[in-house]
């Protein structure tokens, strides 16, 4: 659970899976088809714009160039630190993308498209990413053999 990683460490976070799990009840899910097209049309919608904003940050902005060692550290003034751990631009693109393929997915007046919401999303989450993502920040490559750990 890395939401909260100063306040979950592994059994707590472990302890707030397993209510979740209770709370969402997977085993109803098989009780109704209709239930589980739901779930995963919402599911569906949800990663579609995730997707799409990984994909366009990595290849579009990027061009592939990624900075390993800092993807492993917490320094506050790392590359992919961003605002207190997290990219406010990649949260403003997904937010309306996935609402917006939710709607697609999940509302019956668009039945015809619901089946391409995971796309609709992607496209919308990478469109929206590519229009306000920071452009001024240097992209380095940086290779991880620094700390990398010996094979056993």
């Amino acid at each position: 659970m890395d939401l909260f990683p100063r306040r979950l460490n592994f059994r707590r976070a472990a302890v707030v899976t397993a209510v979740l799990g209770l709370v969402i009840t997977p085993w109803n899910l098989y009780n109704s088809p209709a239930v589980v097209n739901y779930f995963l049309g919402g599911l569906g919608a949800l990663l579609g714009p995730l997707f799409g904003v990984i994909m366009a940050d990595y290849w579009l902005l990027r061009r592939a160039r990624v900075n390993v060692p800092a993807l492993y550290t917490e320094d506050a003034g790392g590359e992919y630190h961003y605002r207190r751990g997290y990219n406010p631009r990649a949260v403003a693109a997904f937010v309306p993308s996935a609402a917006i393929a939710v709607v697609v997915a999940l509302v019956p007046a668009f039945h015809a498209a619901a089946g391409f919401s995971w796309f609709i999303g992607a496209v919308l989450g990478a469109l929206l990413y590519t229009v306000v993502a920071d452009r001024t920040a240097p992209v380095r490559d940086v290779d991880g053999e620094a700390i990398a750990v010996d094979a056993e």
